[in-house]
């Protein structure tokens, strides 16, 4: 029998197949952000022929703060992922074109800003504030997109080799059983502390805590810091045990 225990069962990518109209799992020019950051790891990114791409283009916000998903929260770390990936495109195939659609881009965290402007004039990342509606493949393997550039007020219609989606973070199976069981079940399955900004660590049930991201998106550092901050309240918490 423990007289304190941490939850930190994590979160799970939202499921991409869930957005029938992006074409993920049918057309195979369709990828997530994992799947992209596994090619950029490797040194090899391919289109769905096995060939170079010579146009990239990334989706922000893919199950995060959209009203179809249910998902209405910002996952925090989209954005950056998209810009680091882009320019990471840039860097392995310097004549692949690289783009990025956007809500309104949220860098959060030191440097990250600065790394945004560093795409677009070291790296000539194009970034595109609008939405796409809808993907579809071509007879040779394509991808051919429908949006609008919502700046310009204009409809807009392309093709790229390779359409990244930018899934975000959604609580994951066990967090929410635990959350369900023990009672402290918050927002879209996410572990509900007592206070997000004071006792963020405490759950309300005396000696169970938790910490990182099942109680919200957090980037590695910020699940990092909080493990930190939960550890230290535990410790606390079994002192006033004697």
């Amino acid at each position: 029998m423990a007289d304190a225990a941490l939850i930190a069962t994590g979160y799970q990518v939202f499921d991409a197949h869930r957005k029938e109209e992006l074409g993920y799992g049918i057309y195979k020019g369709v990828i997530t952000s994992l799947d992209m950051e596994q090619m950029i790891k490797h040194g090899k990114i391919l289109n769905a022929n096995g060939d170079e791409p010579k146009r990239i283009t990334f989706l922000q916000c893919v199950g995060s703060r959209d009203e179809k998903s249910g998902n209405h929260y910002c996952s925090k770390i989209c954005c950056v992922t998209a810009v680091k990936q882009a320019i990471e495109v840039r860097k392995q195939l310097p004549k692949c074109e690289a783009s990025v659609f956007y809500m309104d881009l949220r860098m959060w965290g030191q440097g990250f800003e600065e790394m945004y402007r560093t795409a677009q004039e070291k790296y000539g990342v194009s970034f595109v504030r609008g939405r796409i509606s809808e993907a579809a493949g071509t007879f040779d393997g394509r991808v051919q997109l429908k949006s609008e550039d919502t700046l310009m007020g204009l409809p807009l219609k392309m093709t790229t080799d390779l359409l990244v989606l930018m899934v975000g973070m959604e609580a994951s199976c066990g967090t929410k059983v635990l959350g369900k069981s023990c009672d402290i079940s918050g927002d879209y399955g996410f572990i509900r502390t007592v206070n997000p900004h004071l006792y963020d660590n405490e759950t309300g049930r005396p000696g169970l805590f938790a910490a990182g991201t099942c109680k919200r998106p957090m980037s590695v550092s910020d699940s990092i810091n909080d493990a930190r901050s939960a550890a230290n309240a535990i410790k606390d918490y079994l002192e006033t045990l004697g």
